[in-house]
């Protein structure tokens, strides 16, 4: 039987971040995680496009704040 490693994802909680998401998800290591999400509440900025663009799936989340 062979052993596999638990998948590992890190989540971001976001509320108009788009100066800075992009570069969060980029500073996350190379093989580190097998899935970035993104949980935007209710962004009026360009977060969540960022984001995908980045690279992440994105969770749209109708209550505010961390």
């Amino acid at each position: 039987m062979s052993e596999s490693r638990p998948l590992v994802a890190a989540v971001i909680p976001t509320l108009n971040e788009q100066d800075a998401i992009a570069g969060v998800i980029a500073a996350i290591p190379s093989g580190a995680v097998d899935r970035v999400i993104v949980v935007d509440s209710g962004s009026s900025d360009g977060t969540v496009e960022r984001a995908r663009a980045a690279g992440a799936d994105v969770i749209s989340e109708a209550r505010r704040g961390y």
